[in-house]
């Protein structure tokens, strides 16, 4: 089954996994125009209209798209000395955004009748990272990315590197999925 691993934002990471092959990319959407409201829509159709040709001529056959993130996000920022400190990052605009592509996403996989499921950041990461944590001066997307080469997985970005655990992901997701729909009718409805 082609799988491919979607990390959405203006610059969107993606995997296409096919049992032990991963292929990795990065999709840059910049908008030639200066005036800001024509620059949005054009991101947003750059966006909509890569996706749609990439699904459609690698032939993905179920897509797993990072759910956005919902709350505050924060970020872990490191002194001089070592000490660690969570900060808030509030940038609307960004969010706005991000949830917009991500809506777009939905929509090109529901329109080519694509099974794609939502997963979330914490989900896919522990599938993937199982649980290592950064280096000093760090961030997770470094760990997956170090996981990435360890798994000789070529991955040029940070966003690549996280397709590449959303696909992993999804690889176990869809196995599981196969598995528990085996038992078939025996096990449902009056026969339960």
């Amino acid at each position: 089954m082609k799988i491919a691993g979607l990390d959405v934002a203006t610059n969107t990471g993606w995997c296409i996994a096919e049992g032990q092959s991963f292929e990795t990319g990065l999709f840059r959407n910049k908008p030639k125009s200066n005036c800001k409201i024509t620059r949005e829509a054009e991101r947003n159709y750059n966006f909509r209209r890569w996706l749609w040709g990439f699904l459609k001529i690698k032939e993905i056959e179920f897509v797993a798209i990072e759910e956005r993130i919902k709350g505050e996000m924060t970020k872990t920022e490191v002194d001089r000395f070592g000490r660690k400190s969570k900060k808030s990052i509030s940038n609307d605009s960004a969010k706005a955004t991000a949830a917009y592509l991500n809506g777009c996403a939905q929509e090109v996989c529901f329109s080519l009748s694509i099974p794609f499921v939502l997963v979330p950041v914490q989900t896919w990461r522990a599938a993937f990272n199982g649980g290592q944590k950064p280096d000093l001066g760090e961030d997770q997307k470094d760990v997956t990315r170090r996981i990435c080469e360890m798994m000789k997985i070529d991955v040029k970005s940070k966003d690549a590197a996280d397709a590449a655990g959303i696909a992993f992901w999804a690889q176990i997701h869809t196995k599981t999925e196969r598995l528990q729909g085996a038992a078939g009718p025996l096990f449902e409805g009056e026969a339960a």
